[in-house]
């Protein structure tokens, strides 16, 4: 009896093992689960064990053996359900520094964190200043080209439609140090920033336009430096780091020191801000980029031997080159972006310049930029960087580009493309920058015209013999045709298909319907019962989400979905149940909803 007794003990064990393998197989195979549930196999698998243990264990030891595959079963799919980017998102009192940046602390004890936290702070309450003013003189020498950039684009369009920002009761909570991590030649730091104002947008030509209010947040600044900077505050000292000139101010599309030409913004001298990210795209990036990080360690090797090469440097290069291709497109105005763009792919703006409406943006930013891929092609390096857009577009008259046709956007909503850089193999190191006006072979400087022979020593200033220039800026489709017959090589091997699977469906659906349930200014209590509920049905974690419908509450989401068509039903249908939550579709709600209907669907 006693040997019978312990060859059931054994059977009940092995059986719990097969339990676990299977019930891990069923998390990976369920997708998540919820409405954005992905397959049904696991379940199958499933209802063949139990019915296997009540034919070979004999009674009670297999009812007592399927009571705990279903206990495990529930609490394996609940933690399935749970494994999202949603549940991921930060609230200010978790949030706590790194374990990267704690190594590195100690790996570098000449670091000074009290100094490098005042610089943060310094270049918070500076940006904050320059926003408001639309004016970047004061900031120019610590933040980067594409951050220029970002901004100076926005101002060009808050200008033609007379809008302006108005900041008060600005507080700096805390500053919490979410990431380190070396790229090449340079250091990388990561800035949890938790703040709070009231914001408030206004437009003086569109009152529609107007929003704002109080809002409590959490943004992510990313600082970078060459790892053998001597450091030189540029912070708040008002000269230059390298020839000792007062330059309190810089003008231009580069921080260059008027007098000495040095690159102030280099990171050869300071920290520079070279990255602002929202909580909720921070939050998507990074869990697309770890996806990303041995294909960018493998890019990194291959280009080793440049001192200037960087990762996060090249980002920012294609961030300011994408979105200077992007207001070219806007104002149709092609010269803007001649200099820095191959043959063929200004060939291209220019003919969607000739087929596109005059558009203007009232807002426009990049929520993610990310290296994605590497090839060789002749004597040439490709570079790809997947590109994730946020915007909202305003039609204007083509009789009278100053003059309101529609809003063609209700929303700020997202859209996915990828540009991609080149540069010759055996490139020298340039004299000017290409992308601030410079000729790279002489250093002269570049207007904006659409002949690209340097009036200074005749060189085509967009060759890839010493800068990276634009190869083309393409849709996901275009990308992978761009592609399509080359071998299979791992550098190569990352599809954009990919960046849908950071998000499941019902990631996609819960912050839609979010937008949804504030579409008409207000949070009604119905609705906000009516995330909650969702949010519990969809598997997330209560006290996670808090975040999510806080920044809908600020009307600070943008209306997200997922590149396959394929996924879009199932989001459309949540949404739509989400603008009844209330009992009464509004005016907004109703816009908002024939948008993503007839676009969409």
């Amino acid at each position: 009896m006693k040997s019978e007794r312990y060859s059931r003990i054994f059977s009940i064990a092995f059986l719990l093992l097969l339990l676990c393998l299977s019930a891990d197989a069923l998390a990976r195979a369920g997708g998540g689960g919820g409405d954005g549930g992905g397959g049904g196999s696991g379940d199958g698998g499933l209802a063949e064990l139990i019915f296997y243990i009540l034919m070979m264990i004999p009674f009670p030891y297999n009812l007592i053996v399927i009571g705990i595959i279903i206990v495990i079963a529930l609490l394996t799919r609940k933690k399935a359900k749970q494994a999202s980017v949603m549940n991921k998102m930060p609230s200010p009192e978790t949030m706590k520094d790194s374990s990267s940046f704690i190594t590195y602390k100690h790996s570098n004890p000449q670091f000074s964190e009290e100094a490098f936290r005042k610089k943060v702070s310094v270049a918070f309450a500076g940006i904050q200043d320059a926003w408001m003013a639309q004016d970047m003189k004061r900031v120019r020498k610590f933040i980067s080209d594409g951050i220029y950039q970002r901004f100076n684009v926005q101002f060009m369009m808050m200008k033609k439609l007379q809008q302006h920002n108005e900041l008060s009761g600005i507080q700096l909570h805390t500053l919490t140090i979410s990431d380190f991590r070396n790229d090449g030649a340079f250091e990388v730091i990561d800035v949890a920033i938790h703040a709070s104002m009231t914001d408030r947008f206004v437009s003086k030509k569109i009152p529609r336009l107007s929003s704002g209010g109080y809002e409590s947040f959490v943004e992510y600044w990313t600082f970078i430096k060459r790892s053998t900077a001597a450091l030189n505050d540029i912070y708040e000292n008002p000269n230059c780091p390298q020839c000792g000139a007062a330059i309190p101010e810089i003008e231009g599309e580069t921080g260059i020191c008027p007098y000495c030409k040095a690159v102030v913004n280099s990171g050869d001298f300071d920290w520079v801000l070279s990255e602002i990210t929202q909580a909720d795209d921070y939050t998507y990036s990074q869990s697309f980029g770890h996806k990303q990080l041995n294909l960018q360690f493998k890019i990194q090797k291959l280009f080793n031997g440049d001192e200037g090469f960087s990762v996060q440097k090249l980002e920012d290069k294609a961030s300011n080159a994408f979105l200077q291709y992007e207001i070219a497109l806007a104002l149709r105005n092609p010269a803007l972006a001649r200099r820095f763009m191959r043959d063929d792919s200004y060939q291209k703006l220019t003919s969607e310049i000739q087929e596109a409406a005059p558009l203007v943006y009232n807002r426009l930013y990049l929520n993610d930029v990310t290296l994605i891929s590497h090839w060789a092609e002749g004597n040439k390096n490709h570079l790809g960087f997947f590109i994730r857009k946020s915007y909202q577009r305003l039609e204007m008259k083509r009789s009278n580009p100053d003059e309101l046709e529609s809003i063609m956007d209700p929303v700020v909503r997202t859209q996915s493309m990828v540009i991609v850089l080149c540069r010759d193999a055996a490139a020298q190191a340039p004299k000017g920058l290409l992308y601030a006006h410079q000729c790279p072979n002489c250093g002269g400087t570049l207007a904006d015209t659409t002949d690209i022979t340097c009036p200074y020593c005749a060189s085509e200033v967009n060759s890839p013999n010493f800068d990276w220039v634009v190869d083309g800026v393409y849709s996901l489709g275009e990308y992978k045709q761009r592609l399509a017959g080359d071998e299979p090589d791992e550098l190569l091997a990352f599809g954009v298909d990919k960046a849908d699977d950071f998000l499941d469906v019902r990631d996609y659906a819960f912050n839609n319907v979010l937008i949804v349930l504030a579409a008409d200014g207000t949070f009604a209590t119905e609705e906000e019962a009516f995330a909650k509920a969702l949010a519990k049905k969809l598997g997330y974690n209560p006290s996670k989400i808090a975040p999510s419908i806080q920044l809908a509450k600020n009307r600070k989401l943008v209306l997200r979905m997922p590149d396959d068509p394929k996924k879009h039903a199932k989001i459309i249908k949540l949404m739509d149940k989400a603008a009844m939550a209330d009992q009464q579709l509004t005016p907004a709600e109703a816009e908002l909803m024939a948008y993503v209907h007839n676009n969409f669907a």
